[in-house]
């Protein structure tokens, strides 16, 4: 896909630009001796304190619209919508970062909207705050994951397979584990919170064969043991 082969340059040329400034510092210590003058070592520190605040590293973005893919159509695709949410596209341009707040609890729960145009983009945000989620956070992410899984089962087991590794099944599942707990669930009677899943799933799944309702069952057994 021509969108995934720009992604695999832009890292290149991320790398680079990011060693730009090392290589340039290394070149002015061999000049002026072997002792880091204190404007060397603030720079150091400058540098190291900018790639602990870049909290979309490891996302692989471009923040090029036209060339970052997202569930095989363009980024632009999504935020051209008139009816995207301002939180998704600032999640995604890193202007908004999930914390926890009321926006962030909006943001995450735009995964179970009925809008299919839009719903790959808001499956993204949730899944990479899944990703970076600690703390607080991590009390955010478990009733979207939820939700999102009972009302699209079918939906949400095509994208858990576009993953052979089998990690977004563990993240998501870890996350719904944690903190996707509704009000009515009672933690010491898992058995009960996994037939109300089982339930909402199946009747969300047209069609259901016999191995979707194994997949079901096996799901809510991981996610409430």
């Amino acid at each position: 896909m021509i969108c995934e082969y720009y992604n695999v340059s832009f890292n290149k040329m991320d790398t680079l630009k990011h060693l730009t400034p090392f290589v340039f510092l290394l070149a002015c210590n061999t000049q002026q001796g072997e002792t880091a003058t204190k404007k060397d070592i603030a720079i150091n520190k400058v540098d190291t304190a900018f790639a602990v605040d870049d909290w979309q590293r490891g996302f692989e973005l471009t923040h090029n619209p036209d060339v970052d893919c997202i569930w095989g159509k363009p980024v632009k695709y999504y935020i051209s919508n008139p009816k995207c949410s301002p939180l998704a596209i600032n999640f995604y341009k890193g202007t908004f970062r999930p914390t926890d707040n009321d926006s962030t609890a909006h943001l995450l729960l735009l995964a179970t909207t009925d809008d299919k145009e839009l719903r790959p983009f808001y499956r993204w945000c949730l899944n990479k705050t899944i990703l970076i989620q600690d703390g607080a956070l991590s009390e955010y992410t478990g009733i979207p994951a939820r939700r999102y899984a009972e009302k699209f089962p079918q939906e949400f087991f095509e994208y858990i397979d576009s993953d052979s590794s089998g990690s977004k099944y563990l993240d998501w599942v870890n996350s719904i584990l944690y903190s996707g707990f509704e009000e009515k669930d009672d933690y010491k009677r898992p058995e009960e919170i996994r037939k109300r899943m089982t339930g909402r799933m199946l009747s969300n799944c047209a069609n259901c064969s016999y191995k979707m309702q194994q997949r079901i069952d096996k799901f809510a057994q991981d996610c409430f043991k």
